[in-house]
């Protein structure tokens, strides 16, 4: 059996790249982490392998080179994103006028995005909101209203009529609204006949809320077995498995283990520099300030090596330790060693924010659990075929 830690963009393309191969796989969900806040843009296009774009199709995310606007009026460029946010690459053409959507949501002004935006971008007045309490719901309670298929046909009917009014509109920007447990934008443009899609909004919104829906499709589809809890430790098991993984405090032995759990915002790793032991007085010894969460045999490091010592009883210098104050701050880097597939070890792997000196990007978070999935799935062939044959009656069949 193969166990992935982290049920997060990496921790999934581990599971299913683990699973493509036949073997049983058990993804622990840890809660809410990096992918769950994702904003929805996308801005490394990694190595670009069919194998990771079109997984990411599969979790409603477009590879391909495209523009977003945000909530505040800024348009960016990035390399993919989430398919309920307005693809203004598509509606590149100069005298294309686009519609900002006016509605009194929390955090939206039409008026401020479209003066923001540019010329192309003009303020429309359409009905989007149908009850009192959407003037004040959080984005992700109000984009769940538009799974309904009745609320979602009454919005593309006040669109339209807001299109007829304001002449020569080519496509729409609205709020952070359409669905979570899909995109709905694809199907809303359809009924109104121009191109409608989100601005891109702060953490938290629908679009991680999406990404988590399409997740647990996808595991459900290949057969993975999804739990809640949190992984306490991982330690060498006996001759029956390579690895035992404490998770909750119960034991769960594995051929092989893929850790994905996440850097510093997933809860992989933390920073507790030495003052942390006593904060009003000098701390007795210098520690290494940065920890995996989960006690483990994961050798943590940077720019190729291990971490060292800080040379103060007070930690490293906060100038080397995180932007702005550091062109190459060592929270961006720090990480678990490990060779290009993620192993650690045979049949420990890491993969996503936890590896060291990989980019921190959606794209190559993904690819980094298929290369480890895949690697795992050999470990444990390898692992199975070297074990001498069981004399004794055959164990009862998994349920």
């Amino acid at each position: 059996m193969i166990v992935v830690l982290g049920a997060g963009v990496a921790g999934t393309g581990a599971a299913l790249a683990a699973a493509r191969t036949g073997a049983k796989v058990t993804l622990v969900d840890g809660g809410v982490g990096a992918s769950t806040l994702w904003t929805g843009a996308v801005d490394d296009d990694g190595d670009g392998s069919v194998a990771s774009r079109e997984l990411a199709g599969r979790l409603g995310v477009g590879i391909s080179p495209t523009s977003v606007a945000t909530t505040t009026g800024y348009v960016r460029s990035a390399d993919g994103r989430d398919l309920a946010l307005l693809d203004l690459h598509a509606l590149r053409a100069e005298r294309t006028t686009i519609g900002v959507v006016r509605c009194h949501r929390p955090g939206w002004s039409a008026d401020a995005v479209a003066r923001a935006a540019g010329q192309r971008f003009s303020a429309v007045d359409a009905t989007m909101l149908r009850h009192a309490d959407e003037r004040v719901l959080p984005d992700a309670d109000f984009a769940a209203r538009h799974d309904d298929v009745a609320r979602l046909a009454w919005l593309a009917e006040r669109l339209r009529e807001a299109l007829q009014r304001a002449g020569g509109v080519r496509g729409l920007l609205l709020p952070p609204s359409l669905g979570v447990s899909a995109e709905r934008a694809s199907d809303l443009s359809r009924r109104v006949g121009v191109p409608c899609g989100e601005a891109m909004g702060l953490p938290g919104g629908p679009a991680g809320l999406r990404f988590e829906s399409a997740r647990d499709r996808a595991l459900a589809g290949a057969g993975v077995d999804a739990v809640r809890g949190r992984a306490d430790a991982i330690e060498a098991a006996g001759a029956g498995a390579r690895w035992r993984v404490v998770v909750d405090g119960r034991p769960v032995e594995a051929d092989a283990v893929i850790v994905a759990c996440g850097g510093f915002i997933g809860g992989g790793l933390e920073y507790q520099p030495s003052e942390w032991m006593l904060a009003a007085a000098l701390p007795p010894v210098a520690r290494i300030p940065f920890h995996c969460t989960i006690a483990a045999p994961l050798p943590l490091g940077a720019h190729g090596k291990a971490l060292a010592l800080p040379g103060s009883l007070f930690g490293l210098p906060p100038e080397v330790i995180a932007w702005p104050l550091a062109r190459d701050p060592l929270m961006e880097r720090v990480g678990v060693l490990c060779g290009d597939d993620g192993r650690v070890a045979p049949g420990l792997f890491v993969a996503g924010e936890l590896v060291a000196d990989a980019p921190r990007t959606w794209l190559r978070a993904l690819e980094s659990g298929l290369r480890a999935g895949a690697g795992a799935a050999r470990d444990m062939l390898t692992s199975t075929a070297s074990r001498p044959a069981s004399t004794g009656p055959a164990p009862a069949s998994r349920p």
